[in-house]
């Protein structure tokens, strides 16, 4: 009995000292980082309509329509999208010319009264014509804990998620590979849902990527960034047991992988990945 007891008590003992897994949250943000692109960015510059820009929808005007807007995120105009059917889209465009070997960020501020709003490089060769193997594409409804809905996300996957004004959606891309386009067809508006959304402030050029990170749920010993050969970018230092960090790290490059591992302080480990964790690593 007193061998039991002893187990028991030892069992006890152990669960008391242990912790919870730490909980990550990551939030990604494109940052410009060069010369922009995008003729006429914040829509301010036209008479009739807004120069630089085009407007392709799939229906008539009396189903989806274009709006230039008085309301804007800076200065006094932004370009809008009225959508009344679910079967309809419809997209402001601007033909940019790209280098090779490049990678490039696309990113607009965008106010969402509902629907889905799409932000796309849809590649053109040098005649113009469509290149149909690249085809770059970023949903957006608004977001919960993340900054972009990644572009294999569904629309219909992000459809509870809370809208928070003018804010960012972001697309990166490059022109490395078996397929290069002269140029792409910048197209952001109303994908297939009805809603009304405004856009304001495009940008197409150089960028990088800035995480946030918040780490909770466990006593923390350790919050490190990692790459993904798992070389150190950055640290938190000792944590002594804190219950929450807050973290925050810029000018990182795209097109790579980047891994937040969190420790407890009984050497329980957490890690998150942005983009989501590359095939065969956990």
């Amino acid at each position: 009995m007193r061998r039991v007891a002893a187990i028991l008590l030892c069992i006890f003992a152990i669960c008391a000292v242990s912790v919870a897994a730490p909980e990550i949250t990551i939030e990604a943000r494109g940052i410009p980082a060069g010369e922009n692109l995008i003729v006429n960015p914040g829509f301010e510059a036209g008479t009739q309509w807004p120069d630089g820009w085009g407007w392709s929808p799939n229906q008539p005007p009396s189903t989806i329509w274009r709006v230039w807007a008085d309301e804007a995120l800076s200065g006094a105009r932004s370009a809008g999208v009225v959508n009344t059917a679910t079967s309809a889209s419809g997209y402001w465009t601007q033909d940019v010319a790209l280098e090779p070997g490049k990678d490039y960020l696309l990113t607009c501020r965008a106010l969402i009264e509902d629907g889905t709003i799409l932000v796309r490089a849809d590649g053109r060769d040098a005649d113009g014509k469509p290149v149909k193997a690249f085809d770059r594409r970023a949903f957006d409804r608004r977001r919960a804990s993340h900054l972009l809905a990644p572009t294999y996300w569904k629309p219909e996957w992000i459809v509870d998620m809370v809208r928070q004004p003018w804010a960012p959606v972001d697309l990166f891309f490059n022109t490395r590979g078996d397929v290069v386009p002269a140029s792409v067809s910048v197209q952001i508006g109303c994908y297939f849902t009805a809603g009304t959304m405004y856009i304001d402030d495009v940008y197409l050029g150089p960028g990088t990527i800035e995480l946030s990170y918040t780490v909770t749920g466990a006593p923390l010993a350790q919050v490190r960034l990692l790459d993904r050969a798992g070389e150190l970018q950055a640290t938190s230092g000792a944590l002594n047991g804190a219950e929450r960090y807050e973290g925050k790290s810029d000018g990182l490059p795209p097109g790579e992988y980047w891994c937040i591992e969190a420790t407890a302080t009984d050497g329980t480990v957490s890690r998150a990945w942005y983009p989501e964790a590359p095939e065969g690593i956990e």
